[in-house]
């Protein structure tokens, strides 16, 4: 892989990972998985105590641990990104394109947000 970016070409990994806004905290999906790259670490939101569940780096993304939390129906935490090594022009304007669509909803999210503030 490492050769292939040095080459030039344009290569995707898959990495995994897990929101720690929207974890529970319940754990399951380390239980069940078994995936000696999901752990645990403090919750950042200061008004919940429970642990939540992260992806270290040592994650090389099989999918076990989302495909497990998928099919049990355990959490909607996890996610999956693609990231891309030497993009193509298409990469890049699409990526440009999600980053306006989405910056426009947050800025609309945020006019409405100020609207409704005492």
């Amino acid at each position: 892989m490492k050769q292939a970016i040095a080459a030039g070409e344009r290569v995707v990994r898959e990495r995994f990972g897990v929101d720690a806004d929207t974890c529970t905290g319940d754990h399951s999906c380390i239980r069940l998985s078994g995936c000696p790259s999901l752990s645990i670490k403090p919750n950042p939101d200061p008004l919940r105590s429970d642990p939540v569940a992260t992806v270290l780096d040592t994650c090389v993304g099989c999918g076990v641990c989302g495909e497990v939390s998928h099919a049990a129906v355990l959490c909607p935490s996890f996610y999956k990104a693609r990231i891309v090594s030497n993009p193509s022009g298409w990469d890049r304007w699409l990526a440009r394109l999600r980053q306006a669509v989405i910056g426009w909803l947050q800025r609309r999210e945020a006019r409405a947000r100020a609207r409704l503030a005492f």
